[in-house]
């Protein structure tokens, strides 16, 4: 059996947290093969089934990534995750669809797109005096930025402009993130596997690696284990991964973001992860 393993142009061999997968796969049966989505040359349908890897150019061009997928699912050959799920989660306006399902989600204001009132206007009405900015549609915190209400009049035109682009989230900062940090916990085929805590750099607010952060595995409580499958569950579509981020204020677990398209696994974290990985995926095969 053949799985492709879809990256993007400038991880042609894989992540290495990714490569971990090839080996476990192998010893299952399963030839898993790096593949960039957007090369003209690849045949897909030579695949037994594609997984969605490191394809962390998405969101620079939507419409074409989509447009493959589109492709794709006319060969035949399954996808992982489902396309309508890939589709959903590209979008932060999943976090909306999960909060009518019972998840408790960081408070969000949404902005966009097309004209937008003052920034000033906009942390009055929220209530915050500090917010995180992002967009609906990004990747490694990408354009994600702060502010307050005593630079809200300096950073007003750059939070405006953003806002004719696309949809933004307003987000109260979340202190606890720098203190305690933020877990991330990982599910293969609908099971916790393993969690990482992850902490932004000393003066940040941004917890991912290639910003300065940290990831350290960890076994988080046990209500935020059974919160993340709850969440998990509550998407209603069988998943062959899913990664669940969030954090603990007011002895509550936070979802922050539901990745069901192209999350790291952090593999390298836990050294029975990889095998537990490639198992859902010989499983999914069969």
């Amino acid at each position: 059996m053949r799985v492709a393993l879809v990256t993007h142009a400038e991880l042609p061999d894989l992540a290495a947290d990714d490569r971990l997968l090839l080996a476990p796969l192998a010893s299952l049966g399963v030839t898993g093969v790096p593949a960039v989505w957007s090369a003209p040359d690849v045949d897909w349908a030579g695949f037994d089934a594609l997984m969605i890897r490191s394809c962390w150019d998405y969101h620079l061009d939507p419409a074409r990534f989509f447009g493959w997928v589109a492709h794709v699912e006319t060969l035949g050959v399954p996808v992982w995750n489902p396309p309508a799920i890939l589709r959903w989660n590209s979008e932060k306006g999943y976090l909306r669809d999960l909060a009518a399902r019972g998840a408790t989600v960081i408070p969000t204001t949404w902005v966009g797109p097309g004209d937008a009132p003052p920034l000033r206007q906009v942390l009055h009405d929220a209530g915050c005096d500090d917010v995180v900015i992002k967009p609906a549609v990004s990747a490694s915190a990408r354009n994600t930025w702060r502010t307050s209400r005593a630079r809200a009049d300096v950073d007003d035109a750059r939070f405006r402009a953003a806002a004719q682009a696309q949809q933004l989230l307003v987000q109260p900062y979340v202190a606890a993130i720098a203190e305690h940090g933020e877990w991330s916990l990982l599910f293969a085929a609908g099971r916790y596997s393993h969690a990482v805590i992850k902490r932004p750099r000393s003066g940040d607010f941004r917890v991912q690696e290639h910003l300065g952060g940290t990831t350290t595995h960890a076994t988080p409580p046990s209500f935020v284990i059974d919160e993340a499958r709850r969440i998990v569950q509550s998407v209603g579509t069988a998943l062959l991964y899913a990664r669940v981020d969030g954090c603990v204020q007011g002895g509550r677990f936070h979802l922050m973001e539901f990745e069901a398209l192209e999350p790291s696994f952090f593999l390298v974290t836990d050294t029975a992860a990889p095998m537990r990985f490639a198992e859902a995926i010989a499983a999914a095969l069969r």
